[in-house]
């Protein structure tokens, strides 16, 4: 149910303004602001552009042709929403996603709706044996999804810890419960047709149609695009090939959970790589790589309810989901094999059920809060950046039920068990529950600031929010200078020209959330993916502002205003599509996807470090040991778990250091950049190895024993 925001000082002074006024200087104000965030953004603007002569000239010629005509296309399209064309929009988007799956992926696409059906029912049995009410279809498919995959995390744990992670088994996870519980399928399938039908019958002008959701739509669908192009293609991601894919190669191959003395990474929670195996042993890496922009997709849903509980109309709440999605960074972690996402779609599913509680008082909801939370540690010790802000909801929670000690005693133990699996199992293999790392690691400051004088510390925290808002002060594994995209700090002014303020409790709780997540977050770490959930609430914010400023307006200056909005909203698409294009997408993608290669040809061209290690594979034995300098694409060589790597971005790697670990992994094969001359100590320490084989970028060469 839709809920009014409640007026504050801000909106106070700016009904002053507008009673003396007549509205006029809120227009010009707002005007003016656009046109200096234009003229601010211009070469943030013009770099995105100019960065498409990298690929090529023609790229960019072509970019020249495409980035005006999306801008374009996309005010265009504001105006047909008004007549019955919406109605059409998400049924292409649809079938255009799934023939597209299906063409390139048909097994994996089938793997991935039968994961997504046996995850459902599992939490539709659980969630009805516990007695839970849900009333609406979008939160049962999301909470169903969220339950049915934690439940089976858990299972996967105990056949891991067994030794029976085969591939029957395995099947027979899935299979199994859409068997006994299809009824469970039914109803799911049934909740997807009311998400459906409530689209289709929904008031055209009132609910889904607003104008601003017409560049929304249409860069949406754009990025979908994109992600798809990322999802069914073969991973090249750094984390991807380097942590992940490895260890489900590892788990998939030996049937178990299994921790590699040498490769620190598989101490850590491995929730998401468990999920990943399922599906890796069910239909291969493609279905891995599904399973990932499934959670994105489930992730963006759940920003709907979210948006919707805070009293978002359906097409801001749209607006709301599209501007998270187009954040080029939150983009980029959600369409790669990374598990981010999943991390961020239980800590969302810990929040919602919070909000559960908020709207019916149901004390087992805060439990469910807190095991939500206890799950989204077990994909990511990074999880504890939310621990806080939970912490204090859940106070707040415990003073206001009357069972208080009863729901203290369901949230610790439902929380506790959830959670303690992975630091467990770490203090077993090595007697350090945070293995490899150290607890002080997450609960620190951030080293920079700290270093500096008191008063440079705090202007540097003073201007953090700014900064981070606009990218300046983040961290982002690519090119891009400002990885938060435009829209945010474009729309920040509004909240003083909309009179913004939480005032219903929904509202209260989100931002006392992301206030206290973002403080955290920003004196300990600022690595932009690690805080996906307070930016989808702050799109959440840009969203309801930029709608209510625009519903505002009125007369010849207020139609100014209002195409000043739409221009605004597709400049900042538009740039982010570009952002988005240059992290994610590439050239021979577009080979790829147009038949002209196969994906053996894909990682050639697009990945520098598969040459060398696909000429392992193809000549060499299979339990051939490795060590890489530069070259850490551990999932695409001969033996897995027998090859090591370092990589120094900022410089040339220590030669001391390679010949240690290089000599510690027992390396029958090393690894050097082609232009080979700071490594001449290295080669000269192991005996000057002969080379074998040389590209363009990497040269191997067999280290004798």
């Amino acid at each position: 149910m839709q809920v009014e925001l409640q007026e504050t000082s801000a909106q106070q002074f700016q009904e002053v303004l507008t009673r003396g006024f007549g509205g006029v200087w809120l227009a010009m104000l707002w005007l003016a602001w656009m046109a200096g965030f234009a003229v601010l953004t211009a070469r943030i603007f013009e770099w995105h552009l100019l960065y498409f002569k990298s690929p090529g000239p023609e790229f960019y010629r072509l970019a020249l042709v495409l980035v005006p005509a999306a801008a374009l296309a996309a005010l265009a399209h504001s105006i047909p929403r008004l007549r019955r064309i919406w109605r059409w929009e998400w049924r292409v988007v649809a079938i255009l996603v799934a023939a597209a799956c299906l063409r390139y992926e048909p097994r994996a696409s089938v793997a991935t709706v039968a994961v997504f059906l046996a995850f459902s029912v599992t939490g539709e049995a659980t969630r009805s044996a516990l007695e839970m009410k849900l009333d609406h279809p979008l939160d049962r498919v999301i909470f169903h999804f969220g339950a049915g995959a934690s439940f089976t995390i858990l299972v996967l744990v105990v056949l891991g810890l067994l030794g029976q992670l085969r591939l029957w088994e395995l099947a027979l996870l899935v299979v199994a419960p859409l068997l006994a519980l299809w009824k469970g399928a039914v109803s799911t399938l049934a909740d997807l047709l009311a998400i459906w039908r409530s689209w289709r019958a929904a008031d055209i002008r009132s609910e889904w149609a607003h104008p601003l959701a017409g560049p929304a739509v249409f860069f949406g669908t754009l990025a979908a695009a994109c992600s798809l192009m990322i999802v069914l293609a073969p991973s090249i991601a750094f984390d991807s090939v380097a942590n992940h894919l490895p260890l489900v190669q590892f788990y998939a191959s030996q049937h178990a959970l299994h921790s590699v003395s040498t490769f620190g990474y598989s101490y850590y929670p491995q929730g998401m790589e468990l999920l990943w195996t399922l599906a890796y042993v069910l239909a291969g890496q493609p279905a891995a790589q599904m399973l990932s922009g499934l959670f994105f997709l489930l992730f963006l849903a759940g920003v709907v309810r979210l948006a919707r509980a805070c009293g978002l109309s359906p097409s801001a709440a749209l607006i709301a989901a599209v501007s998270c999605a187009t954040l080029p960074f939150l983009h980029w972690t959600g369409s790669v094999m990374k598990n981010d996402m999943t991390l961020v779609f239980f800590e969302l599913l810990s929040l919602l059920s919070f909000i559960q509680w908020l709207e019916g008082r149901d004390s087992r909801w805060v439990a469910a809060s807190g095991f939500f939370l206890g799950q989204a540690f077990g994909v990511k010790y990074v999880a504890l950046f939310a621990a806080p802000a939970f912490a204090l909801l859940w106070g707040f929670a415990l003073v206001k039920d009357r069972a208080r000690w009863k729901m203290c005693l369901a949230l610790a133990l439902a929380f506790l068990l959830s959670c303690l699996i992975w630091p467990a199992r770490a203090y077993v293999l090595t007697g350090n529950p945070t293995a490899p790392d150290h607890a002080e690691i997450a609960v620190g400051g951030s080293l920079e600031i700290h270093q500096a004088a008191p008063v440079s510390r705090l202007i540097s925290y003073a201007k953090l929010p700014w900064d981070v808002i606009t990218g300046a002060q983040i961290q982002f594994e690519s090119p891009l200078p400002h990885p938060a995209g435009l829209l945010l700090p474009a729309f920040a002014p509004l909240i003083l020209l909309c009179g913004i303020r939480p005032g219903t409790r929904v509202q209260k709780a989100c931002a006392i959330f992301a206030a206290v997540y973002l403080v955290y977050w920003m004196s300990v770490l600022t690595k932009v993916r690690y805080a996906i959930l307070p930016f989808a609430l702050l799109a959440i914010l840009a969203a309801a502002m930029m709608v209510r400023f625009y519903d505002r307006q009125s007369g010849a200056l207020g139609k100014a205003v209002r195409g000043s909005l739409l221009g605004l909203e597709a400049y900042c698409f538009t740039a982010a599509l570009m952002g988005l294009m240059i992290v994610g997408v590439n050239g021979p993608q577009i080979r790829y996807f147009a038949g002209k290669i196969d994906k053996f040809g894909y990682l050639h061209a697009a990945m520098q470090a598969y040459g060398a290690v696909q000429y392992l594979w193809s000549t060499h034995d299979s339990n051939a040991r490795v060590f890489g300098v530069m070259n850490v694409a551990r999932a695409y060589a001969p033996n897995p778990m027998g090859f090591d790597g370092v990589a120094c971005p900022l410089g040339p790697c220590d030669p001391a250091d390679v010949v240690k670990r290089a000599k510690a992994n027992a390396s029958d094969f090393l690894i050097l950049p082609a232009d080979g001359r700071q490594y001449r100590e290295v080669l000269a320490r192991l005996g000057n190895p002969p080379r074998v084989y040389q590209d363009d970028y990497f040269s191997v060469f067999r280290v004798l024993h």
